[in-house]
């Protein structure tokens, strides 16, 4: 099997635009935690919003991390649209490829 650096592979993610990629990961929480995933996804959420948009009165949330912050990625998985943050140290492969941590 062909390797791949995280580095690379985090690239190449970004840069695939409306291109579909293929991953497995190891789910991190919930009742289905440890166990392997496959999923088919483009990068970034699925419907990108403004969240942090001040609200009316003196009401302000606190200042929420980015996705690399939390060492996850912002995926929308092709055909159900859902979203998808797998621990970008939890990805096992990238399109066929190890990758090596």
């Amino acid at each position: 099997m062909d390797t791949i650096s995280k580095s690379q592979m985090l690239a190449e993610v970004v840069e695939s635009g409306e291109r579909p990629f293929r991953i497995h990961f190891v789910r991190a929480t919930g009742k289905q935690a440890g166990q392997i995933r496959e999923a088919v996804c483009y990068y970034g959420a699925p419907n990108p919003k403004d969240r942090q948009a001040p609200t009316m009165g003196e009401q302000r949330r606190k200042a929420r991390t980015s996705h690399l912050e939390s060492n996850t990625l912002p995926l929308t998985e092709f055909g159900s649209r859902q979203l998808l943050t797998p621990f970008i140290s939890h990805i096992i492969t990238f399109n066929g490829r190890k990758v090596i941590h």
